[in-house]
């Protein structure tokens, strides 16, 4: 009798276990009954208080409801209703079809609400049979602070005491953060002289990076230090950040810098000379740009005006 290979045995076990292991009538309906769906590591405890697997006219239709911890991270709950639809999508035996053309996925905080089936469910997942939900609902709160933070990184350049502050506000989905001015050469301690031009371009950076890599984010608020004091606050919402477009501001100042590349390989213009005409340039694009917002958004220190 041939070997069936390592992959193919793993492929038929898989379709093996889709498979119902019983059914029975439930009034005019057929129930179908399959192995419980398995939880993926790292999402806390999850109850499935029911497992429902029917036949009907308009064809399959499965209906699961779990209970989840309170607290569970969204993105984990996210990675739950992705894993469980996964799963559910690829029973198969119902009658017409072969699998579910329905699937309502929900995941509930306590068991008793569970039971009762209702519309306090914490997340939930739709779906037709396709490979992906029709629609997913997750009302748990979102992580923002957990977003803001891998969206900065390590930040190498504060190695020192100085550190930059993050608060975040994730019913209000706001962000405000502090960012010690400091110095490029990794002692970590705060620029000896601190510019419009740097000031502004530390705030660019930051909003276009937080506003574009959290989309749920509706509100940012730049606060800088030189010093130990406060030399700027400025504050934007989502609306006023793509009205600024700080995306073209920044590309028009590259091709301004770019057009002085031949100039300076040909010698008729030193880099010094194209450095202050950057400068300058950036000062007074940046002026424009923030004259945009209302002016109680925009906070600058003398030093900085």
């Amino acid at each position: 009798m041939p070997r069936l290979s390592p992959r193919v045995a793993l492929a038929a076990l898989a379709a093996l276990l889709a498979l119902p292991l019983a059914c029975k009538e439930v009034g005019k309906k057929k129930q179908l009954y399959f192995r419980e769906l398995t939880t993926p590591v790292g999402v806390g405890k999850v109850t499935i208080v029911s497992d429902t697997n029917l036949n009907t006219d308009a064809g399959g239709e499965i209906t699961i409801l779990a209970t989840v911890e309170p607290e569970i991270d969204r993105d984990e709950l996210e990675r739950l209703m992705e894993s469980f639809y996964r799963q559910a999508r690829e029973r198969r035996g119902f009658a017409k079809g072969d699998r579910a053309s329905k699937l309502d996925l929900r995941f509930y905080t306590t068991e008793a609400a569970a039971k009762a089936g209702g519309q306090d469910w914490l997340a939930q997942a739709l779906g037709e049979g396709g490979p992906q939900p029709k629609s997913k609902t997750n009302r748990q709160k979102a992580p923002l602070l957990k977003w803001a933070k891998k969206v900065l990184g390590k930040q190498p350049e504060f190695s020192g005491a100085l550190k930059p502050q993050l608060l975040a506000d994730p019913v209000a989905m706001s962000l405000e953060l502090t960012i010690p001015f400091v110095s490029d050469d990794g002692s970590g301690k705060y620029v000896e002289s601190l510019s419009y031009v740097k000031a502004i371009t530390e705030w660019v950076s930051y909003t276009r990076a937080l506003f574009e890599k959290i989309g749920e984010l509706k509100k940012f608020t730049f606060v800088g230090r030189h010093n130990d004091q406060t030399v700027m606050k400025i504050w934007l919402d989502r609306e006023q950040y793509i009205k600024l477009d700080l995306q073209q501001v920044e590309e028009g100042l590259g091709a301004f810098q770019g057009q002085f590349i031949e100039p300076i390989m040909s010698k008729q213009i030193s880099e010094k000379a194209v450095e202050a005409k950057v400068i300058k340039q950036r000062r007074k694009v940046y002026r424009e740009t923030l004259a945009k917002l209302p002016k109680e958004q925009v906070e600058l220190d003398q030093s900085l005006r």
